[in-house]
């Protein structure tokens, strides 16, 4: 995880300051969940908070821990109606079905990125995306590793925006603080 993140950094520079980390808030998320979530996205998060990556992939996390935002981060209800709509669009269940996927993120393509969580350690969980054509992707490692291959063009979406991410990209955060 820190060599990942270590890299992260590297490439997106340091973060601007807009909060702090409070485990309460993601103590919430996993009890709503009830899962914990990967400790590299929990520690990325708490690092740069919500916001996007060259304004192409964009993050959430709790800022509050209320139950609309709970929802609204987390919910999964909108892809079991889909999937059950249209099974052979949707080759994999939605949280909270057995091995059901767990939202992290979106780009500005359209395309969903989730969390796999069939493993029991939430550090081993595979990462899933949907794009909005209903091609899917899925990978081994890391949430970190994950995106450090997403810049070094490897082991990433073929549906991705080649142009992704930009020389010299940047996080831009979305929140000036920390409620």
């Amino acid at each position: 995880m820190a060599s990942s993140l270590g890299r992260l950094r590297a490439l997106l520079g340091e973060p601007e300051p807009w909060g702090r980390a409070r485990a309460r808030l993601w103590t919430a998320s996993e009890d709503y969940l009830g899962v914990e979530l990967p400790s590299d996205y929990k520690a990325f998060l708490d690092l740069y908070g919500p916001g996007s990556i060259d304004g192409y992939l964009s993050l959430s996390r709790p800022l509050v821990a209320g139950q609309a935002e709970l929802d609204r981060l987390w919910s999964s209800e909108d892809w079991r109606r889909a999937r059950l709509g249209a099974p052979e669009l949707y080759p994999y269940p939605f949280h909270p079905d057995p091995g059901g996927l767990i939202s992290w993120g979106s780009d500005e393509h359209g395309s969903e990125y989730f969390f796999r969580p069939v493993e029991p350690d939430p550090d081993e969980w595979r990462v899933v995306v949907g794009s909005e054509c209903s091609d899917w992707f899925e990978t081994a490692g890391t949430f970190c590793d994950f995106l450090v291959r997403c810049f070094d063009r490897r082991d990433r979406p073929p549906f991705m925006d080649r142009g992704w991410p930009s020389t010299g990209a940047r996080y831009q955060s979305d929140a000036c603080c920390d409620s």
